[in-house]
């Protein structure tokens, strides 16, 4: 589950950025992403990732 988490934490992570990237404009080739790819679109992403990251750390998997 460690795995799991790292991949999802690091998913998370890139969306975050993609999300900031998207919603400054920084990038003017961002701009021809189809439009359901806006700004909201990965910071929700990145949220999602980020708590399902959580939950995979927290979650156990011996049992007493």
């Amino acid at each position: 589950m460690v795995y799991l988490a790292w991949v999802l934490g690091t998913l998370g992570g890139l969306s975050a950025v993609m999300g900031i990237i998207t919603a400054t404009e920084a990038v003017p080739a961002f701009e021809q992403l189809p439009a359901p790819f806006t700004a909201m679109f990965w910071l929700t992403l990145a949220v999602v990732l980020m708590l399902s990251c959580i939950a995979a750390v927290l979650s156990r998997t011996e049992y007493e």
